[in-house]
């Protein structure tokens, strides 16, 4: 498992599960039934050209998606809030 967390405490973070999995996964940490924290899958990516061959290109994928959902989650609050 690699996972992209650009900041130590941030409640969001992409996930890569290894082996032969093909898809990134965007996750946020919520409140768990128990009150401990969970992880959710917010978004799926699948990685278009198969598992990239090197740890920097996996890590540019990574931060891309981890990117793309960040103004995804933007856009959202945007729309909500007019």
């Amino acid at each position: 498992m690699i996972i992209y967390q650009p900041q130590t405490n941030s409640t969001d973070r992409v996930i890569w599960h290894g082996g032969e999995s093909t898809q990134l996964y965007y996750e946020q940490q919520v409140d768990g039934w128990d009150g401990n924290p969970d992880w959710i899958d917010r978004n799926v990516q699948t990685l278009g050209g198969g598992i990239p061959t090197s740890m920097s290109e996996m890590h540019t994928h990574m931060q891309e998606f981890y990117n793309y959902c960040q103004v995804c989650e933007f856009e959202q609050r945007m729309a909500m809030a007019d």
